[in-house]
């Protein structure tokens, strides 16, 4: 991750410079981009780049962790709902914004696709989720809660995984999740 002297810089600086990098690891991927054009590209000099990140890989990780953070305020904050029918539509529309988004920002596509998000941002949804359909008794919490939410997150972070491969698919995106969290739930 960034070093505190990042951290530090104004708002408008700090996207600046990832929104560069961004574009340079879509490009080229994260092997095939060069640490030194992107620092010149993004107009600062290289004493000052290792004054914010520790090399390629820490740039790499934090635009990783920016992406992850615009895609989840795309996912938006789970709304509790009172039916299944209303659960599974709040869950397409999610995906489906999802989707949208990332067709329409192939760079944040490319970088995801090269390291896939940990979910760690969107644990929140995804247990909010979770405790909604068990309050409207969607989800047996049978053997129990803990191994059912671990299960969930696993079908989030592989079918995100397999939709960043298969560009293609992205279509099915939203129907496929709905599919395997149904069977995972009853």
């Amino acid at each position: 991750m960034p070093l505190p002297r990042f951290d530090r810089l104004p708002v408008d600086a700090r996207a600046a410079i990832l929104a560069v990098a961004r574009a340079h690891f879509a490009r080229d991927g994260k092997d095939g981009a060069s640490f030194n054009q992107i620092i010149a590209d993004a107009g600062i000099s290289k004493s000052s780049a290792y004054h914010y990140f520790d090399g390629k890989d820490d740039l790499f990780g934090a635009v990783v962790a920016d992406t992850a953070d615009r895609v989840v305020a795309v996912l938006g904050l789970w709304t509790d709902v009172e039916a299944e029918d209303d659960l599974w539509q709040q869950v397409k529309a999610g995906a489906t914004r999802l989707v949208a988004y990332l067709r329409e920002h192939p760079d944040d596509h490319a970088v995801l696709s090269a390291q896939p998000p940990t979910h760690q941002d969107g644990q929140s949804w995804i247990h909010s989720l979770i405790a909604n359909g068990r309050r409207i008794g969607l989800i047996n919490p049978y053997p129990s809660i803990e191994l059912v939410t671990v299960a969930t997150m696993s079908i989030f972070q592989g079918l995100d995984a397999w939709a960043l491969e298969q560009r293609d698919e992205l279509d099915q995106f939203a129907d496929v999740l709905v599919l395997f969290l149904s069977r995972l739930w009853k």
